[in-house]
């Protein structure tokens, strides 16, 4: 391709420097990228797609790489209309809530972990051991005081007349696993009726939704720290998250409006706010507004139970309710595990795995795998699983246990479907030879692309491999250049059937040339791989 240009006498030096017909990028090496993500250099000197990375537990929620997430709405068993969102860990450390194991904190050291008093606003209004209000302005001003401390009353859980809820000494039967002796606890809160009015509110963003799990707004002060998915949620609804960050761990909840008993040897039980040493619950939280977390220590509710694992389902296999998961029998509904010829009770009502068949939920079949809930290490009840299958990791399941306590143990009660864009991307390092300190009177204007690659027999029509080159990708100053994290990227647009193109750069000027590949619609069964990719490139003065 002859390019346009001045005579070759009034251009500067270095416009002379390179070669739109030469190939600058050299045989794959460790040292030709800035990074490899999902995907691996081959000893053949080919770059591979590598599997994606399936989540392994509902406890430690890490994407290996930034993604685009659908979010559906699989089945509702506890017809509550629960809401779902998501937290970054992170930001919860930032905010002091964690510290750097990830171990919640109680920092004005009365007994309450910081996170679950801000979550109901429990901490005092005055004193050393106020915090900052979650909100704008307290709609009940009610203090009580428990084992010493003082503190605010729930406004999740007071009536519109800020009626005290406060009962010091109840005879309750003691939440932890055994024999549950009646012991004497403190309870603070109470049960809102089936439709409340100004009530049981702490008048954020949403009526009866704990404003710091709702995403900053003016009606929370900018304090909450929620990610919505499904607020008030119902079936067959999809929700497009958007870009959910690699490496950042994520925690979901579930808000769950339900009157809380306490029966503990029903596995019910109220939630607990304050712990003694041996594990005693000293003061219980009595609220229709339950919030769950995958992370189960988290979570506020007792295991009045205590056996382990907590429950092992197979995924693949329909709930039956004959079914006993502590002796699972094929004649009661129980399926073998493929791998292991396990018998196990299964997850998921029928209707639940007849929907994620279908096309909206992207003919998902979940395969005859098993699925644990392990114990949460300080006594407090889990109340997600996870299905993860091997088949699809790109396609995740979280399923919750809505009762506080456990109640039936199915986690199957609010089921959501989260689909990730599995992807792969690579980025080179910049090409040379690209002058160190070029002229300013000269950049880049065109680059010549040409790539060999391969989908794989694997692969359906979602595959696709996607090609983008840059001038920018270094800043220079003074001598001293750094990689630029956002360089100006250019599509490479093959014609039909062809391998090469060339790219018209002038818009963007620049003298620090890269390349980036992106592999969608990877699968275990569909790995991409490109061995070759050749790029040249020519200067030409800079328009005035």
């Amino acid at each position: 391709m002859a390019l346009p240009g001045p005579a070759s006498a009034a251009l500067p030096l270095s416009c002379y420097d390179t070669d739109l017909e030469a190939d600058y990028e050299p045989p794959f090496s460790a040292e030709s990228f800035q990074f490899l993500e999902q995907m691996a250099l081959t000893p053949q000197q080919t770059l591979s797609a590598t599997p994606p990375l399936a989540l392994t537990s509902a406890e430690y929620i890490v994407l290996p790489v930034s993604q685009r997430v659908t979010a559906t709405y699989v089945h509702d068993a506890s017809g509550t209309s629960p809401s779902l969102g998501y937290l970054y860990v992170d930001d919860l450390k930032a905010r002091g809530y964690l510290d750097v194991n990830g171990n919640l904190l109680d920092l004005n050291g009365n007994g309450i972990t910081d996170l679950h008093e801000d979550l109901y606003n429990l901490a005092p209004p005055t004193g050393s051991q106020a915090r900052p209000y979650v909100g704008t302005t307290r709609r009940c001003s009610r203090t009580f005081t428990s084992g010493g401390f003082t503190y605010s009353q729930p406004e999740l859980a007071l009536n519109e007349s800020c009626t005290s809820a406060f009962t010091s000494g109840v005879l309750l039967q003691d939440a932890r696993p055994g024999s549950h002796p009646n012991v004497r606890i403190d309870v603070v809160g109470s049960n809102t009726p089936a439709l409340p009015r100004t009530g049981y509110s702490d008048n954020g963003l949403f009526a009866r939704i704990p404003n710091l799990l709702e995403p900053a707004h003016a009606a929370n002060n900018h304090r909450g720290l929620g990610h919505p998915v499904f607020f008030l949620a119902q079936e067959d609804q999809t929700v497009d998250l958007g870009t959910l960050q690699g490496g950042r761990e994520l925690v979901f909840f579930l808000i769950v409006a339900n009157d809380s008993i306490h029966l503990p040897y029903e596995s019910r039980v109220y939630p607990c706010l304050r712990k003694a040493a041996n594990g005693q619950c000293t003061l219980h939280l009595k609220t229709s507004t339950s919030v769950f977390f995958s992370k189960s220590k988290w979570n506020l509710d007792q295991d009045p139970v205590g056996q382990m694992p907590v429950a092992t389902r197979n995924i693949g296999c329909a709930a039956s309710e004959y079914c006993d998961p502590w002796a699972p029998h094929p004649l009661d509904g129980a399926c073998a595990v493929a791998s292991t010829g396990q018998d196990l009770c299964g997850w998921l009502e029928g209707e639940a795995l007849a929907r994620l068949g279908t096309a909206p939920y992207g003919n998902t079949s979940l395969p005859m795998e098993a699925s644990t809930v392990a114990v949460s290490g300080n006594g407090n009840m889990p109340h997600v699983s996870l299905g993860a299958p091997s088949t699809t990791p790109q396609t995740w399941l979280l399923a919750f246990e809505e009762l506080t306590g456990g109640g039936d143990r199915d986690f199957n009660d609010a089921v959501f479907q989260f689909r990730g864009e599995a992807s792969s991307e690579v980025r080179s390092r910049v090409l040379f030879p690209s002058p160190i300190s070029p002229d300013p009177a000269c950049a880049i204007s065109h680059m010549r692309f040409r790539k060999d690659d391969v989908l794989g027999a694997g692969c359906d029509s979602s595959a696709a491999i996607s090609y983008a080159v840059a001038t920018d990708c270094h800043v220079c100053t003074l001598g001293y250049c750094s990689i630029n994290v956002t360089p100006t990227w250019h599509p490479v647009t093959f014609a039909a059937g062809a391998q090469e193109a060339i790219i018209d750069v002038s818009s963007t000027p620049g003298s620090k040339p890269c390349w980036m590949a992106h592999m969608s619609g990877t699968s275990p069964a569909c790995l991409p791989s490109i061995s070759n990719v050749d790029v040249g490139y020519v200067f030409a003065p800079v328009s005035p």
